[in-house]
């Protein structure tokens, strides 16, 4: 009996326990949900598509009516050519607009959708199959991740990466 009484205290303790875990999961996960739901995820009707770009297209050629395609290739749009005036008047991470003949500036890219991961605080990971005909960091040939914020309900490039293999 003796022990029966020394295993109930410890047992409420890990009931306690358990139940507190379990309600701040949950309240994590809401939270989250939440805000994802605050933005509008971009519809899966661009995965798979393919967008080519060279540097003698005109600016209509790099427009297109989904926001996230637009902040892409206006994006891909001055990684073509830095000095496009229209480069200087949008967001995009310092790097791109860096110039220096050692870079392997590509003059033709191309891409397409592969993945759409929504992360917390409004940004996107765009999981990319892309091509180019340089080197440029090596970031526009291979799996290219662009990482998208929404800032001030418009969609900006904020990060690119590479990644060996796309999970």
């Amino acid at each position: 009996m003796k022990k029966f009484l020394l295993l109930l205290p410890l047992a409420w303790l890990l009931n306690a326990c358990s139940d507190d875990t379990d309600n701040t999961a949950d309240s994590s996960q809401e939270i989250a949900a939440k805000e994802i739901q605050m933005f509008s995820i971009p519809s899966t009707d661009i995965i798979n598509r393919q967008f080519s770009f060279s540097t003698q297209d005109s600016d209509s050629a790099f427009a297109d009516k989904n926001e996230i395609v637009s902040a892409i290739n206006n994006t891909i749009k001055c990684t073509l050519n830095p000095k496009n005036p229209s480069c200087k008047s949008i967001s995009l991470p310092k790097f791109i607009l860096m110039e220096d003949e050692s870079l392997q500036r590509p003059t033709q890219m191309q891409y397409k959708i592969s993945k759409i991961m929504p992360l917390m605080e409004g940004m996107l990971h765009i999981y990319t199959q892309s091509q180019c005909n340089n080197n440029w960091f090596g970031l526009c040939q291979g799996n290219i991740i662009y990482v998208l914020q929404n800032k001030h309900n418009q969609w900006e490039v904020i990060d690119i990466f590479a990644m060996e293999n796309p999970q």
